[in-house]
């Protein structure tokens, strides 16, 4: 029998052709190799069923059943609800028999009629009048002799599609994976004590145990962490093969700038800023992450890091993620660099300042300038946002990029400012704390520098959970603090009140709480206002005039006003902990004790724990270990804007242990002479993620 080519289309697998191709094509299925790695999002175990009698409320099970009746009914509102009544073979009590209902699915009663048997799996709840499953996943068993496909055995349940079902899907796959018409070619030298591909795929799909399956799982979520290793490892040999041109290195801005300082830098920033100036002196350029919980001080350090390339006759552009966070970094750098005779730029969407070359004309090329008679350079470095990456900045002479709050941006827009330049050092800088998983595949091409100290004097934020039901005290306490002389944040999730999401929004929580104080001086900012209105309101925050803002999360970073030291966090349960350390990062910073409320109302006990995960801790990085177990990667450091290869099984919170092999595995294996001559498939694959890096252009 003929082998199929992995690469040919979908439609020439038996069973699909060209109609079930064009439904598969939806689930991004098209060729026959993607089918094979469509695997199971989970199984249900059809050997033996659980016995309702023996089962307890909340459990979730796998049950058959025929349908003894069905009933469609409208409720109070209109909503349309379905019910069935199962029944096994025997029946001896109210407990054997199963309820199922449905809610505003209104093609279910067409399809689930009488006599039909079925296979349903949900969450059990106990009623008056025996068990009941709202909304539980089923399939329709059909007299055939597929049995053994569905039944019988460890079954898998895969991703659909509108118009595919579980039985036609499976029915292709297990004929599919047991034609022998598959050849399944191992594309590197995978560890001899892992299952072969020609194992794991069978077992991935169609478990005999769940040893098997589990032994299959590892398999496969090792080749990918090896893929994704292998990607990394050839950065980091691009990266080191790259030399950039400096001049003799002058230190007498950065040391002056640390000797005007009120403070003297921590422990770790000394540490860190000797890692970048040891960086900024080899002719390999700085590729470094510098990570740090949120008032860690790592302004201060990005600071020394351009003033050493200003020193070097370099210019020196920093990027921020928003307007706001910009502009306050400009205002930050014009108040520690004007004594020292250097002028800073900013170029946002809406503004650029500091371009004026002195007649009146704004002049978006810096050149760089020489230093004559020991002066710093004018007009070196520029502040801005993503309107750096346009051609309406250039930088002919860009020697550093700093890039504040990593994870807004994607590795494309990294990749575009510092093509401005011919191999500049790249400082990317976040206050996330990036669990050691992250670190080792969003920013594994990265060297790490960790700022595990902070200054001195900062005090402990007090954090407390609290309902909607206990809104009026917080109000009070509020209105105490703000007596006092004290500055709050009031925290939505949305700008306007939308029919889809129940949660309040900023614009009308904004009115009721200047009624709420009438005699205190409220401010509104969103995203959506126009940027003179955001500056004038953070301007009146800043200098007191307001006492009590009301925004949404656009000040989750970079702001900082040490006076405010409340912030009230209303529907807290919408906000990922991660954002919810980064918003609390905003107060605290100041002389005085600061306190944060996270206002919510969580559906679930878990959702309660994880709130209250920032009660017990103020350790970013045990905050976002447990962000990246219950939200998953996608969500947190934006991994699917990195370049790199997905992950479809392998876990970053699991796996830890066998993403560190692949890592060891793929850099011992590219440093074998012709590695890649011998496995054809695996060059072919890490060429497609190389031409990620030459996507990135200028304008």
């Amino acid at each position: 029998m003929a082998l199929i080519d992995p690469e040919s289309e979908i439609a020439s697998v038996p069973g699909v052709g060209v109609q079930r191709g064009a439904l598969l094509a939806k689930l991004e299925l098209r060729t026959v190799l993607d089918l094979l790695y469509h695997l199971p999002r989970r199984y249900e175990d059809r050997r033996q069923f659980r016995e309702l009698s023996q089962a307890e409320a909340g459990e979730t099970i796998c049950w058959r059943g025929k349908i003894q009746n069905a009933k469609a009914t409208r409720w109070r509102g209109g909503r349309l609800v379905f019910e069935i009544t199962l029944t096994p073979p025997t029946v001896t009590s109210a407990k054997d028999i199963l309820c199922c209902r449905w809610f505003n699915v209104y093609y279910l009663p067409k399809m689930l009629t009488v006599g039909k048997e079925l296979v349903v799996y949900g969450k059990l709840v106990a009623g008056k009048k025996g068990w009941t499953m709202v909304h539980p996943e089923f399939e329709v068993l059909e007299e055939d002799d597929e049995t053994l496909i569905h039944l019988n055995r460890i079954t898998p349940i895969y991703p659909l599609t509108e118009g595919l079902s579980q039985r036609v899907l499976r029915r292709i796959m297990y004929e599919f994976i047991g034609s022998g018409q598959f050849e399944f070619p191992e594309y590197y030298p995978a560890p001899k004590d892992l299952v072969t591909l020609s194992e794991a795929f069978p077992a991935a799909h169609f478990p005999i145990s769940w040893e098997a399956q589990h032994k299959a799982r590892e398999r496969l979520a090792y080749d990918e962490f090896f893929l994704l290793q292998c990607v990394l490892a050839q950065r980091r040999q691009s990266q080191k093969q790259a030399v950039k041109k400096r001049e003799t290195e002058h230190d007498r801005l950065a040391l002056a700038f640390l000797k005007q300082l009120s403070f003297s830098p921590t422990g770790a920033q000394r540490r860190v800023m000797d890692e970048i100036r040891r960086d900024l002196e080899i002719p390999v350029p700085m590729n470094r992450l510098l990570q740090g919980d949120v008032g860690a001080g790592k302004t201060i350090v990005a600071v020394y890091a351009i003033l050493l390339a200003v020193g070097q006759g370099k210019q020196a552009a920093l990027m921020a993620p928003t307007e706001i966070l910009a502009e306050q970094h400009c205002l930050n750098l014009r108040r520690w660099l004007a004594p020292l005779g250097i002028r800073v730029a900013l170029l946002t969407g809406s503004k650029q300042s500091g371009f004026d070359d002195g007649d009146g004309t704004a002049e978006l090329a810096l050149g760089s300038l020489p230093m004559e008679a020991g002066a710093p350079p004018i007009g070196s470095i520029v502040v801005g946002t993503h309107a750096l990456i346009y051609d309406s900045y250039a930088a002919d002479q860009l020697g550093l990029v700093v890039i504040d709050e990593q994870h807004k941006f994607g590795v494309l827009q990294r990749l575009a400012l510092a093509r401005k330049g011919s191999h500049p050092d790249i400082l990317v800088m976040t206050a996330t704390p990036i669990p050691r998983t992250l670190g080792m595949t969003v920013y594994g091409d990265l060297d790490v520098s960790v700022l595990d100290e902070l200054p001195p004097g900062r005090q402990k934020i007090i954090t407390a959970c609290r309902s909607t039901k206990e809104l009026d005290k917080v109000w009070k306490f509020i209105g105490e603090q703000v007596a006092l002389g004290r500055q709050a944040y009031v925290v939505y999730s949305l700008v306007e009140e939308s029919e889809k999401v129940e949660a309040k929004a900023v614009q009308t929580e904004y009115e009721a709480i200047k009624t709420l104080f009438p005699h205190i001086s409220v401010g509104l900012l969103h995203g959506r206002m126009k940027p003179e209105a955001k500056d004038a309101v953070m301007t009146d925050f800043r200098t007191g005039k307001v006492s009590i803002l009301v925004s949404t999360s656009v000040i989750e970073v970079g702001v900082d006003v040490p006076n405010a030291t409340i912030m009230v966090i209303e529907n807290a349960e919408r906000f990922g902990l991660a954002q919810l350390h980064q918003l609390r990062g905003r107060i605290g910073r100041g002389s005085e004790k600061s306190y944060c409320v996270l206002v919510g109302e969580p559906k679930s006990k878990e959702s309660w724990q994880r709130l209250q995960i920032m009660e017990a801790t103020s350790d970013g990085f045990k905050i976002a270990e447990e962000d990246l177990r219950i939200r998953g990667p996608g969500n947190l450091l934006g991994i699917e804007q990195s370049g790199l290869p997905p992950l479809r099984l392998g876990n970053l919170v699991e796996d830890f242990d066998l993403l560190q092999r692949a890592r060891g595995d793929a850099d011992l294996f590219l440093k074998q002479p012709k590695a890649l001559e011998k496995f054809p498939r695996l060059a072919t694959q890490l060429k497609q993620f190389a031409k990620f890096n030459s996507l990135a252009t200028v304008g």
